[in-house]
């Protein structure tokens, strides 16, 4: 059965910066939030006419009955736009699109690994699925998320920060490496979105440990419905589109 698309106009809550890089956006739709999987995504028109012209791709982040809210952070004009609006503000809006991660795992430990705009998803998905631990990398205590919007995760959450400001010193894929040393491997499942370098590295500790896990790995989106062949992944059964038959992928198919 074909997942059900809406497009529609929404009025902005609110939007606050947070801490030191991300920003929190917040609007109402129940077609939009109905049915949402973590790991699927929005596309955003930020601005009616050309300027910018193509949607951006927004994670989901949190959803609460009709409430959406994303987390971004400002990359490029498009983003350095939206951190400009103000409640009241209208958007254009597409979604869900996208596969999200698996949600039932058995008995499974799942173990969750973030990194910068990988962030939002994986706190979605911690909010409502049983998970082991929760990793989250960046690069000092500026970028850490707050506490308050941590309090509906039930788990452990984990801070890897390259400067040592905050929790662990150095990159999180050491620190899963010492989590995953703790645990039999044959009991964990990981999922992880993030920088491409660091999800590689999560692949190949998957891979060295004879661990299962999915990965949100995405491309520059134009369409975000798979027309456009924009984004395309390489897998093992060949290209795949990141916004229609991803964003999310099994590590084994993956070609990597």
């Amino acid at each position: 059965m074909a997942k059900k698309l809406s497009d529609e106009t929404v009025t902005v809550l609110e939007n606050k910066k947070i801490n030191g890089k991300y920003y929190k956006l917040a609007f109402l739709s129940a077609a939009l939030s109905k049915g949402v999987r973590p790991g699927q995504f929005l596309q955003v028109l930020i601005n009616e006419g050309k300027d910018p012209y193509l949607r951006r791709p927004f994670s989901y982040y949190r959803v609460t009955g009709r409430r959406i809210e994303i987390l971004y952070e400002v990359l490029g004009r498009g983003t350095a736009i939206l951190s400009q609006k103000k409640k009241g503000d209208t958007l254009k809006v597409m979604g869900p699109l996208g596969n999200g991660f698996t949600v039932a795992l058995g008995k499974k430990k799942r173990v969750l690994i973030a990194g910068g705009v990988g962030v939002p998803p994986l706190v979605f998905l911690a909010e409502k699925a049983s998970v082991a631990r929760l990793l989250i990398g960046t690069k000092s205590k500026l970028e850490v998320v707050p506490q308050r919007e941590l309090k509906k995760v039930k788990t452990k959450v984990l801070y890897a920060t390259e400067d040592g400001s905050c929790g662990f010193r150095g990159l999180v894929t050491a620190l899963l490496e010492k989590v995953i040393m703790k645990e039999d491997p044959r009991e964990l499942f990981l999922q992880t979105c993030g920088p491409r370098r660091m999800m590689e590295v999560v692949i190949a500790l998957a891979r060295k440990y004879g661990i299962e896990g999915e990965a949100s790995w995405d491309e520059t989106m134009a369409c975000g419905v798979g027309a456009c062949l924009g984004c395309m992944v390489k897998t093992k059964d060949g290209l795949r589109r990141a916004c229609a038959d991803g964003p999310v992928f099994r590590f084994e198919d993956l070609a990597l």
